[in-house]
């Protein structure tokens, strides 16, 4: 008696998470931020450019995609402030099991960070950083990292706007 009823709760349990997942999946809740990189152009001012880093996540979130997300918001508070405030740099955190464009746009197949360059209100090219995955038990070798690929975003930025 005691295993019918052990099995008959996993086989419950089992049918409310499967449903879960699956309304998870297809419903965004209100309020939630959508990642559309043409409108988010589209509503601020131009002058100078812009990066957009994402921080692209999965909706369940292991130990590694709230890593990437910390550190990079860390290196960004510490290192990028006065950029960020003056809207230079840009940033977002995003569920792309939820935003399927935003998966599509920028081929996403699980968590990362993406640096979108923005000139003129229109994206102007964009760097994936897959390598954070790897790199997120190792804090200076993220930063470093990050560090690098958003720096030579910024100075592209400077290349187009002076060329």
């Amino acid at each position: 008696m005691k295993k019918k009823l052990w099995i008959r709760r996993v086989l419950l349990a089992f049918v409310f998470t499967t449903i879960g997942f699956t309304l998870g999946r297809y419903t965004n809740p209100p309020g939630a931020v959508s990642a559309d990189p043409a409108g988010a152009a589209a509503t601020r001012p131009a002058a100078g450019g812009r990066v957009i880093v994402y921080s692209a996540h999965m909706t369940f979130r292991c130990w590694e995609c709230n890593q990437i997300e910390f550190l990079t918001k860390e290196l960004l508070e510490n290192e990028f402030a006065d950029q960020l405030q003056a809207g230079r740099i840009e940033y977002r955190s995003v569920d792309y099991m939820k935003d399927a464009d935003f998966a599509r746009r920028y081929d996403i197949a699980s968590s990362t960070v993406v640096l979108a360059r923005f000139e003129n209100g229109r994206e102007a090219g964009f760097k994936r950083l897959d390598a954070v995955w790897t790199k997120a038990r190792n804090r200076e070798e993220f930063l470093a990292y990050v560090r690098g690929e958003l720096q030579a975003q910024l100075d592209q930025l400077g290349e187009e706007a002076t060329g």
